[in-house]
């Protein structure tokens, strides 16, 4: 099952087209040019825009990857047996582990289910 709602992309959609709006107006202004004289310095803006309309959709793809979070119980890498998240957080989800990932465009961050194997005593983040 997705772990976000219909509701939730329509609330990220309009959200991400009011920063598209955004980035347009950055980029235009009033007069269709907005202090922007020199090719460099159109082409630098419209990168700087775009690479951050590239993040923010990358970082709400992520955001709603089910795979980011298996579930209360799956079998570790190494050994093979199961691993059990012992007091998961409401709704069987697992702590998720934040961290940033330097992307082609910026850096954006990752959230995955982390899990330790007692048997093997190590920590892993399940495939996905």
């Amino acid at each position: 099952m997705s772990r976000i709602t219909r509701d939730e992309l329509r609330r990220r959609r309009a959200a991400f087209v009011e920063k598209a709006g955004q980035a347009f107006d950055q980029m235009l202004g009033d007069d269709g040019q907005n202090g922007l004289v020199t090719f460099e310095e159109r082409e630098d803006r419209a990168c700087d825009l775009g690479d951050g309309l590239t993040r923010r959709l990358l970082a709400d793809h992520l955001a709603a990857d089910e795979s980011a979070n298996p579930g209360v119980e799956v079998a570790c890498p190494l050994c093979g047996k199961a691993v059990h998240c012992d007091a998961p957080p409401p709704a069987g989800q697992a702590e998720m582990q934040k961290r940033a990932v330097r992307t082609r465009r910026g850096t954006v961050e990752l959230a995955r289910a982390a899990r330790r194997c007692s048997r093997c005593r190590r920590f892993f983040f399940p495939a996905g």
